[in-house]
């Protein structure tokens, strides 16, 4: 039931019982000189304190606006509460479903898929520098040897057959072989952390 009925049923209900034995004083009426009136008239249209005829009244003594002011502004405030109770089990819905065990278990699986993705990725770039480095290894093996070959084949011209001077040659050799070595050990060290450096 809307507002606008509860108002007008107020309005027009009807009073039961003769309202002439209904009739209450409720305050005599002070004279100018500050002596009550003693003697209220039967037959004149009764009166009471704010000048309201008896007519505007129910059995307790309210007015009939203040009644349907009152039932309104409960209905509305009944409408309002009703509204926001509905908002919150609204929200209340929302954070079960957010809560919810199947979105745990996706977000579960979603963050260990994210987890295995960066280690795979890690793997990679580690394999990637492993790679480099080898062959940076490999070249510098190539240069090395072929840098030896060379020298041997320098040393091939040089020799006189004798055995003091092929000994010699040949430590010669395994030193330059040794530095080479440690060269390439210190570079690809360098390069290693190099790269780490800038991950």
């Amino acid at each position: 039931m809307g507002s606008g009925v509860w108002f007008k049923n107020i309005m027009s209900k009807k009073k039961r019982g003769d309202r002439s034995q209904k009739l209450k004083i409720y305050s005599t009426p002070e004279l100018s000189n500050g002596y009550k009136e003693e003697n209220c008239l039967q037959n004149e249209s009764p009166i009471l304190t704010n000048d309201v005829s008896e007519e505007n009244h129910d059995d307790f003594g309210m007015r009939i606006e203040e009644i349907a002011a009152t039932q309104i502004q409960t209905a509305y405030r009944g409408y309002v509460a009703r509204k926001n109770f509905g908002r919150l089990k609204a929200t209340v819905r929302l954070q079960n479903l957010l809560q919810c065990d199947a979105v745990k278990k996706q977000a579960s699986t979603t963050l260990g898929h994210l987890h295995s993705s960066t280690k795979i990725q890690a793997q990679i770039r580690a394999r990637r520098v492993h790679m480099v480095t080898e062959g940076r290894l490999r070249q510098k093996k190539l240069e090395n040897q072929s840098k030896l070959e060379s020298e041997l084949h320098d040393l091939e011209v040089d020799w006189s057959g004798d055995s003091k001077t092929m000994d010699e040659a040949l430590a010669r050799i395994h030193q330059r072989e040794e530095a080479a070595l440690r060269r390439e050990q210190a570079m690809a060290y360098a390069f290693s952390h190099q790269v780490r450096h800038y991950k």
